[in-house]
């Protein structure tokens, strides 16, 4: 079955897909207290340790390393984006696994046990959304912040991140369920990721602030979550030229994640079969 034939079956049991999606969300917040506001909570938290770390520990204040963002606005664009990735990623990696009766037992197409993760967390995410839109809004009405049209790009940076997670979970989830190790290492590489990643910082600090580590931010340029949180903050920015080659270098990646996912998952989607 090639990979069109593959994306058509998947297209056609969607009705499935949103079913098994409502479940996992049913699921995590059946058996919790605070239900939704851990969403908020969660990425709430991790702004403040961050902000109060590198901002008033170290010091490093907005205007050197944020593009002129207040650095807690800065820093909740990139935070909310990397958790749905880190959490789609983790999760992916067990999908399969986790889920081995029915992947076993069931005719739908097996990506689609994987996919349901990447859109739970992307509900999630949304969810998560209004985080950003109180702080956009505190820092606007206290002239911090000027706001433009290009707060529309907040919509590609959705699509570009869900293409960016789907293939990536299409990749994690054959290879972790034929080597169970492989669990381990995807979540060293996340650690490192996050800071490989301009979330406390941005490319500009990096070329202007930084000139030894010019060639860092050449190579972070690749990091498709780079464009994904550029687009989220182009709204903010009074940059007057938008790295248009950044969202190129984005799409292009997100894309080849894509296809790469779904060729890997057709490929190794037997051999899962026998193991799990």
């Amino acid at each position: 079955m090639n990979l069109l034939s593959r994306v058509a079956r998947i297209w056609e049991y969607r009705g499935v897909m949103w079913i098994l999606v409502k479940r996992d969300l049913r699921v995590r917040y059946a058996r919790s207290v605070l239900g939704y506001l851990w969403t908020l909570i969660d990425p709430l938290a991790m702004t403040l340790v961050y902000w109060f770390v590198f901002d008033k520990i170290y010091g490093m204040k907005s205007e050197t390393r944020s593009e002129g963002i207040p650095f807690v606005l800065f820093m909740v664009a990139g935070i909310l984006a990397w958790n749905w990735f880190n959490m789609s990623v983790n999760e992916t990696a067990r999908a399969l696994y986790a889920e081995r009766l029915l992947v076993r037992s069931t005719n739908l197409p097996r990506e689609m046990w994987v996919i349901r993760v990447v859109l739970s967390k992307g509900i999630e995410h949304l969810m998560s959304l209004p985080i950003l839109i109180v702080f956009t809004t505190w820092f606007w009405a206290h002239g911090q912040v000027h706001l433009n049209i290009k707060l529309l790009l907040w919509i590609p940076a959705l699509i570009l991140e869900l293409i960016l997670c789907i293939g990536v979970g299409l990749v994690m989830a054959p290879v972790t369920a034929l080597i169970d190790d492989f669990v381990r290492v995807v979540r060293i590489v996340l650690r490192m990721g996050f800071y490989f990643t301009p979330i406390v910082y941005s490319l500009q600090f990096l070329e202007e602030k930084r000139s030894s580590l010019h060639w860092l931010a050449r190579v972070l340029e690749f990091n498709p979550l780079t464009a994904i949180n550029d687009l989220y903050r182009q709204g903010m920015l009074t940059r007057a030229t938008p790295d248009y080659h950044i969202w190129l270098i984005g799409l292009v990646v997100s894309l080849a994640w894509l296809v790469f996912g779904m060729w890997i998952f057709a490929k190794l989607e037997k051999p899962i079969l026998k193991e799990i």
